[in-house]
C-alpha cells in the first residue's frame, strides 16, 4: 500500500459520531455497530471510520490496550457495509469469511472513557474474470492517532441462500434433542479479562488440564445480537483469547495480554451440542489451541501471551 496520501489527507471529513444504519453490517442493535462512515477513494480504494466504546463487550475491559478480537469485528463489519454498499451485493445473502487477519506493529492504544477512533484505509480486490464464484479480498491500514499501526486482511464470499443451506447441512448429523451438558468448574470474569459473569465463555473440565467447555449464553446482547442457526465465529474467536489468557497464566503468572491469535475455521458448530476447548503448549507463551465437538474439529488456533509484538489474527470459513 505504497504511494498513497498521508493519513490526514482525506479523515478529516469522515463521520465519527454518527454510526451507519445496522441493517449494513447485519446487526439488529445500534449499540453493535461499529462503523461510523465509509467513502470510496478510487478504483477498489475506501476509507472506512470505526468508533469503539470502552463499555462494549469485547473492548475487554482494564487493560493496557484494546484487543485485537475489537479490530476482527470491525473488519468484518467492513467487508458486509463495503459490499452492500458499493460491491453491488444484494441484501439476503449470507456472507462466509473464509480469511481474516491483524497485523499489528504496536500494541492497540486503551479505549478511553468517551471513545478511541479508528480508520481503516482499504483495498478491496474482485477474484480473477471467470472465476465461478464470488469471493470478495480486502486489505487496509489501519489508522489510530493519526498513525499507521498495522494491517488487517479479510476475504470473504457472499453466497446464494440455496448454496449456503447445502454448505451448512453438509455433514450435519440430525438430532432430535441437546445432548447433556458436561460438569463445568465455573470461571470468574477477572480472570479471563471480563466483567460480568455473562460475558465469561468458557468453563474448565474438572477432569483435564487445559481444558474448558464453551458457554453460550443465546440471549447475549453481542454474540447473539441477531438469531444464528450454528455457534457465531465471533463466539469462538473470543473463547479462544479466554482460554489462551487462562493457559498462559497457568503456566506463567504474569504472562501478560494475547498479542497473537490466529484462528482457523473447518466446520460448522451446532448450538445443542457441547464443544470442548484444549491448549497445548507451542512454545514460551505460545499455545495451540482446538474446538471440538464431539469428533469433529470446529476451529484451532495459536495464541500467545507476553510483550507487546506484532499481532496476527486469522479466521477461516467462518460466519
Amino acid at each position: 500500500m505504497t504511494g498513497r496520501p498521508g493519513p490526514e489527507h482525506h479523515w478529516k471529513s469522515m463521520e465519527f459520531e454518527r454510526r451507519v444504519p445496522r441493517a449494513s453490517v447485519h446487526k439488529a442493535a445500534d449499540a453493535e455497530v461499529l462503523l461510523t462512515d465509509a467513502q470510496r477513494l478510487g478504483t477498489g480504494r475506501f476509507a472506512v471510520a470505526a468508533r469503539w466504546d470502552r463499555d462494549h463487550y469485547l473492548a475487554h475491559h482494564g487493560g493496557p490496550a484494546a484487543d485485537p478480537v475489537m479490530l476482527v469485528e470491525t473488519t468484518r463489519q467492513t467487508a458486509i457495509h463495503l459490499s452492500h454498499r458499493f460491491l453491488d451485493i444484494p441484501y439476503g445473502m449470507p456472507f462466509v469469511l473464509s480469511e481474516a487477519s491483524v497485523d499489528l506493529t504496536e500494541a492497540l492504544p486503551p479505549v478511553g472513557p468517551e471513545h478511541l477512533t479508528v480508520g481503516l484505509d482499504v483495498i478491496c480486490h474482485r477474484p480473477a474474470e471467470g472465476a465461478r464464484r464470488l469471493r470478495l479480498e480486502l486489505e487496509a491500514d489501519v489508522l489510530v492517532r493519526h498513525r499507521v499501526i498495522g494491517r488487517t486482511r479479510l476475504r470473504w464470499q457472499p453466497m446464494e441462500p440455496n448454496r449456503y443451506t447445502m454448505l451448512r447441512h453438509r455433514g450435519r448429523e440430525p438430532r432430535t434433542s441437546p445432548l447433556p451438558e458436561p460438569p463445568r468448574i465455573p470461571l470468574s470474569p477477572a480472570t479471563v479479562g471480563q466483567r460480568t459473569e455473562r460475558d465469561v465463555l468458557i468453563a474448565a473440565d474438572p477432569m483435564r488440564a487445559n481444558a474448558w467447555w464453551l458457554r453460550l449464553d443465546l440471549d447475549h446482547p453481542v454474540l447473539f445480537d441477531h438469531e444464528s442457526d450454528h455457534v457465531p465465529g465471533m463466539a469462538l474467536v473470543e473463547a479462544f483469547r479466554q482460554a489462551g489468557r487462562v493457559a498462559a497464566a497457568d503456566h506463567r503468572p504474569g504472562a501478560g495480554g494475547v498479542t497473537l491469535l490466529t484462528v482457523e475455521f473447518t466446520a460448522f458448530g451446532e448450538l445443542d451440542a457441547p464443544v470442548a476447548i484444549t491448549a497445548e503448549p507451542a512454545g514460551l507463551d505460545v499455545f495451540t489451541l482446538r474446538a471440538h465437538q464431539g469428533e469433529r474439529e470446529l476451529a484451532h488456533a495459536t495464541v500467545r501471551c507476553g510483550a507487546a509484538e506484532p499481532v496476527r489474527t486469522l479466521l477461516e470459513a467462518a460466519c
